[in-house]
């Protein structure tokens, strides 16, 4: 079925180049004494000189114009002849004359060489693709084999074309021909698979040649290369082209590509990859902000090293870059997929401390939420409590932390055991301090306390967030506590607009609350019996029996 698939185009291809030559192939009378066939040859070799000459300057006209005169003289063609015309057809980009051209020579008893398949080839370049198999195929009937500059015309076409798997094939296939690719055209493939987001493919291709034909590609196509491969975090790709630029072609990658490449190193634990692209920044004068050192964190924790990790810190904050929350969250992770190593980690930073190292805070913030994601809250506040220890004292983001944890578990007692110690440390106290403790106390059943802390809040000069507001009152409303109220006028107060479809959640929320206590009521002393009018009272929420419809109309009678 392939085969006669491939038939069937390549018949149609066929008809696409028949011939429209209106002049008859070419045609002369041979001389019979040797004395002119010497003349001949010689006549001959001026007109081939002579077309070559025209046709390295580009004059396709006066090339023609030679070979009808030769046909005039009747002077016989040599395939040096054909291949100088063919030649400036390629350069023209005339591919059907080109094809006419060789059933002429096919015609005069001539066989096309690899040079007329090249030339051929060059001259269709301005064609559609499918007409490619059908040159290769008929020249190929005729014995012609192609050399290693046909194979580069066949790449660089597909290059063009940015069709990565033909180029790709036919680079094989100069492979395995044991034919060396032209540099040129083996860049063009390593370039156009790294654009495509291929560079396991680009470098492999760029190794190979190296290795192969012992020369060189240029710098900018390493460059593409690890532009590719950072962007896919493809780690060998990255050291590789890295290595190369850098330490063989002492070529500094810019801000842009370092920073991809930090990134690289840190997904896949390279620290000292990383180590040197910070190296290069310095080299650029880059100065080192958080997003340059927090890779280098998180290369050290892929890597297990974790003291490294936590010198990190320190390093960042003696340059002045505080390190955050999210620089410090790769040895958060560590914990999470691998909970028993939370004592190791505790230790190292012990051992660094009785060292005179400097143990930075985002350390053991990270390592406190990893405790209270990973273990008991008894075992945290011990976690927590170790911080005095480390000399850590505490502060809000530690506290925030902890809290986090006890309104998770709901446990008030620890809450404010922290809260106390923050007091006692001297640490100015601001709203979202605050706030935590009052969420706290709404975790409770018995939440007088936090609108004790609200209260104090307002005394410390802080208006307090709507949503705590909000977060009072539909407490107050699920409970059936009218101090629901209270929170809405004091949210009033302040500046907050209380949406009205809000207060009626609340209303309603109350009210169900009555509801259902009235029914547990009912049923409560409905089992013990009761009589028609006690049961009615309880029923209509209070109303007296003296208004039922039969009271009604005894008062009428009256």
């Amino acid at each position: 079925m392939l085969r006669r698939i491939i038939r069937e185009k390549t018949s149609l291809v066929a008809r696409r180049y028949e011939s429209t030559l209106r002049a008859q192939p070419w045609a002369f009378q041979e001389k019979q004494d040797n004395f002119q066939k010497t003349q001949t040859r010689s006549t001959v070799a001026r007109f081939n000189l002579d077309m070559a000459l025209k046709a390295d300057v580009g004059a396709f006209p006066a090339v023609f114009a030679l070979a009808t005169e030769m046909k005039q003289q009747g002077i016989k063609p040599t395939i040096s002849t054909y291949n100088t015309l063919l030649r400036g057809l390629a350069q023209g980009g005339y591919g059907s004359a080109a094809w006419a051209t060789l059933e002429d020579m096919l015609a005069v008893g001539i066989t096309p060489d690899t040079a007329s398949l090249n030339h051929i080839l060059d001259a269709h370049r301005g064609e559609a693709s499918t007409f490619i198999p059908y040159i290769l195929t008929k020249l190929d009937e005729l014995g012609v084999k192609p050399n290693a500059t046909t194979y580069t015309l066949l790449i660089t076409r597909f290059v063009t074309e940015e069709n990565l798997e033909l180029a790709v094939q036919y680079l094989h296939a100069m492979r395995t021909k044991h034919l060396i690719p032209d540099v040129a055209a083996a860049q063009a493939v390593i370039v156009l698979a790294a654009n495509q987001g291929f560079p396991r493919l680009a470098v492999d291709i760029a190794v190979s040649f190296e290795k192969e034909t012992v020369r060189k590609v240029e710098d900018s196509v390493w460059l593409a290369c690890l532009h590719s491969s950072a962007a896919e975090l493809y780690a060998e790709g990255v050291s590789k082209s890295w290595y190369t630029l850098v330490s063989d072609l002492a070529v500094s990658p810019d801000e842009g590509l370092c920073t991809l490449v930090l990134h690289t190193a840190a997904r896949n634990g390279l620290p000292d990859l990383a180590t040197d692209a910070l190296r290069i920044l310095k080299v650029l004068d880059v100065p080192w902000m958080e997003h340059h050192l927090a890779p280098l964190f998180e290369a050290f924790c892929r890597a297990e090293r974790y003291q490294d990790a936590f010198s990190t810190l320190a390093i960042m904050r003696s340059s002045n870059i505080l390190p955050t929350t999210h620089t410090a969250v790769p040895i958060f992770q560590v914990v999470q997929r691998r909970p028993e190593l939370l004592d190791v980690l505790w230790e190292t930073l012990g051992q660094m401390h009785k060292e005179g190292k400097t143990v930075d805070p985002a350390a053991c913030a990270a390592l406190l939420r990893a405790s209270f994601a990973t273990q008991p809250l008894t075992r945290a506040l011990g976690d927590y409590n170790t911080l005095k220890s480390l000399g850590i004292d505490p502060s809000p983001e530690t506290f925030h932390i902890f809290i986090d944890g006890c309104i998770a578990a709901g446990n008030v007692a620890y809450g404010e055991l922290a809260f106390q110690q923050l007091k006692e440390a001297g640490v100015s106290l601001d709203h979202d301090v605050f706030g935590k403790m009052i969420t706290l106390h709404l975790t409770q059943e018995v939440y007088d306390d936090a609108f004790l802390y609200l209260e104090e809040m307002q005394n410390a000069g802080h208006v307090p967030a709507q949503h705590l507001y909000m977060s009072l009152a539909v407490k107050c409303a699920t409970l059936g506590d009218h101090r629901y109220l209270v929170a809405l006028d004091e949210m009033k107060e302040v500046g907050y607009k209380v949406d009205p479809e809000f207060k009626a959640h609340c209303a309603e929320l109350n009210e169900a609350v009555a509801v259902r206590l009235r029914a547990e009521a009912l049923k409560k002393f409905g089992s013990v019996g009761m009589d028609g009018s006690a049961q009615q009272f309880i029923e209509t929420g209070g109303l007296s029996g003296l208004e039922t419809p039969r009271a009604k109309s005894n008062l009428t009678r009256q």
